[in-house]
């Protein structure tokens, strides 16, 4: 048989992929995804397995994580027993969630907090600047977004006041994320003020060459003073002038304002990162000598792509799978794993009440093709599903019997699971998950539940269509 030389070299290709994710270990969906795009579009195909194919941090970024993981490790172990709390203390259920965490990333258990929910952006970052505004010893923060614009110009403006005050002030921005924020004013006004500004990340066609260039710092983390913390959904950024034009309406988000010995943890899991850009040693300063502010139990959980395994999903299945009663969800971005899915319908289909709220809209139209072909099956096994429709809601939450939250920064996505640096906030806290339960009821008032039998009525173009996308949603 005769065989052009276009049909050749399309071979060829498909041969040279194939045996490069043989060579590692993929996901099903991944490979297969992978397989099929070089397959029907092959140039763009492999210019896009090239780009994004591989998890690739780069060599100088791999050798310092290895590095640094047993001094992370080390300095986990070093956290004073009077910050730490037994797991034993937990209900069962809650216990297993404990251990699996301090197992996967080496975090404790830490007591004597007190646990604040703010519940949209606006509260948020009025406490956070009146927090800056009080801080005298130290101000880092790392956020995924920063936009210049509305109260984003005074949360700037606290940050230069205390750093010009003497206050040693840092903020960490992803490349990417705060791609135009590095060409505004307000960067030049935080490093003439002494804002010690670090990019993370950087983007660029040279780099893109040699590391993944969507692999980005999705965390949110803001400490003062080593005593207070903040971490959760909100980027810095105004909803009232951020992405107007992207027809989804304002961004809706929430925070939790943290006092205790877990700000000055999250304060580590920061400097991490930065010791991994910038080459410098890992290195916290010492615990500070705190008083219990609260009785909150909380762990902190940090995942990011320098691990090879999935932690974040172990933590959220082994969470599901733990509840009796409820579990209540919140997400912008659902593109689950086929174990995600499993334990969701699984967990219905055993009697767990199970509540899944998602935006109506959301500002991808693949990923919100892709999120709606899973619908069907967990309707099926009883899941109940609502769109929020006053918004883009962007709050990442799960709350577990009315007993435990997962709070922070991760999506229900292959993304947030294996491609972003994240962090999660773990509450063993009663009274913390009654205002996130009351917060996501506020939630489920403004949304529409999704009926199972006008689901499946919806025109079949659209089923093929949703159907077509989530194949390839190990790519999204």
């Amino acid at each position: 048989m005769d065989f052009s030389l276009l049909t050749l070299l399309h071979v060829a290709v498909l041969l040279a992929v194939a045996l490069r994710l043989f060579s590692r270990r993929n996901t099903n969906g991944s490979a297969l995804a992978w397989l099929l795009l070089v397959i029907l579009v092959p140039v763009v195909g492999v210019v896009m397995y090239l780009l994004i194919g591989e998890r690739r941090l780069g060599r100088t970024w791999m050798r310092r994580a290895i590095a640094m993981q047993p001094q992370v490790l080390e300095w986990a172990r070093g956290i004073p027993a009077a910050s730490l709390a037994a797991p034993d203390s937990l209900a069962p259920g809650a216990q297993g969630i404990c251990r699996l965490a301090s197992g996967a990333v080496g975090m404790p258990l830490m007591a004597g907090h007190r646990l604040q929910l703010l519940p949209d952006s606006e509260s948020s970052m009025q406490a956070l600047i009146a927090d800056i505004d009080a801080a005298t010893a130290s101000v880092h923060t790392e956020f995924y977004i920063w936009s210049a614009g509305g109260f984003v110009d005074g949360f700037v403006a606290a940050l230069a006041r205390a750093a010009q005050r003497g206050v040693p002030c840092s903020a960490l921005m992803d490349s990417l994320g705060s791609r135009p924020f590095f060409k505004s004013e307000s960067v030049a006004r935080l490093r003439a003020a002494g804002v010690r500004v670090v990019e993370v990340l950087p983007v660029n066609p040279l780099r893109a060459l040699f590391v993944r260039f969507d692999l980005r710092d999705h965390r949110k983390i803001a400490v003062i003073d080593r005593r207070i913390a903040y971490t959760g959904s909100m980027n810095i950024a105004d909803p009232r002038f951020f992405k107007q034009d992207a027809g989804v309406g304002e961004w809706v988000d929430a925070m939790v304002r943290v006092e205790g010995p877990a700000a000055w943890a999250l304060e580590a899991v920061s400097l991490s990162l930065t010791a991994l850009q910038t080459g410098a040693d890992f290195a916290p300063p010492p615990p500070p000598d705190l008083p219990p502010a609260g009785s909150s139990l909380v762990q902190i959980f940090p995942s990011g792509p320098q691990s090879s395994s999935r932690h974040i999903e172990q933590l959220l299945l082994a969470a599901i799978y733990s509840a009796r009663r409820e579990v209540v969800l919140t997400t912008p971005y659902f593109i689950p794993s086929e174990a995600l899915l499993t334990a969701l319908r699984s967990a219905a289909m055993r009697g767990v009440r199970v509540v899944l709220i998602v935006p109506a809209r959301v500002d991808s139209m693949l990923v919100r093709y892709a999120g709606n072909a899973y619908f069907n099956d967990l309707l099926a096994a009883g899941v109940e599903v609502l769109c929020f429709g006053d918004g883009l809601l962007h709050t990442k939450s799960m709350v577990i019997d009315g007993e435990v939250t997962i709070f922070g920064t991760v999506n229900l996505d292959l993304r947030s699971f294996e491609l972003n640096f994240e962090v999660s906030l773990i509450a063993y806290d009663v009274a913390f998950s009654a205002a996130t339960r009351e917060l996501q009821a506020r939630y489920a008032a403004r949304s529409t539940p999704i009926d199972q039998a006008q689901w499946l009525a919806r025109p079949w173009w659209r089923r093929t269509l949703e159907n077509a996308v989530q194949m390839m949603s190990p790519l999204l």
